[in-house]
């Protein structure tokens, strides 16, 4: 008796799921390597903040800056750490986003100040 076993083959829709999430996994790598950019700006800007003769005290929206850069590096982890199975590509592709804005805020935020 003869045994046959069947092995699956991609079809061309997986093939293009596979370079979809790889694409997406290497916009929030990518994300996250700029993520140390985003902390040095917002670091000189606070320190700029700090010595200003004004008054010398980092407010509300210079940790509020701090935060979204935080968040930024929380989502664009889960963004590109997540297995495939358990984000669906529309809401990974939203993280990305996500990410990105929050990326750009934490600056804007801090310059607010």
């Amino acid at each position: 008796m003869r045994t046959t076993t069947t092995v699956s083959s991609s079809t061309p829709e997986q093939t293009a799921d596979r370079g979809a999430l790889l694409a997406l996994r290497l916009w929030a790598l990518g994300g996250l390597g700029l993520l140390l950019g985003g902390y040095v700006v917002t670091v000189v800007i606070a320190l700029t903040d700090a010595v200003d003769p004004a008054d010398g005290v980092a407010g509300a929206y210079i940790s509020a800056g701090f935060w979204s850069l935080h968040l930024s590096g929380l989502v664009g982890l889960a963004a590109a750490a997540l297995p495939a199975g358990s984000m669906l590509r529309g809401v990974r592709c939203g993280a990305v986003v996500a990410q990105y804005v929050l990326l750009a805020a934490g600056p804007v935020l801090a310059l607010m100040d």
